[in-house]
């Protein structure tokens, strides 16, 4: 008798521009503020309702339109 092995492949959440994502932002989170860098946690609901977030780092200087 033969053993089936069933694997679950997860696909890692597409990188979107800053700017998508805030769109989207049920909540924006700044996770640190070092040497002239700014550290974001962007969260917010898919299409099928569950939470999702992605990190992104900017610069200081940059400019984000909310």
């Amino acid at each position: 008798m033969k053993k089936s092995t069933q694997q679950t492949i997860e696909s890692p959440i597409p990188e979107k521009p800053i700017q998508y994502r805030l769109r989207q932002a049920s909540c924006i989170t700044v996770e640190s503020a070092i040497r002239n860098k700014v550290n974001l946690n962007i969260s917010w609901y898919d299409v099928h309702g569950e939470e999702q977030s992605q990190k992104y780092s900017i610069s200081a200087g940059s400019v984000i339109e909310l």
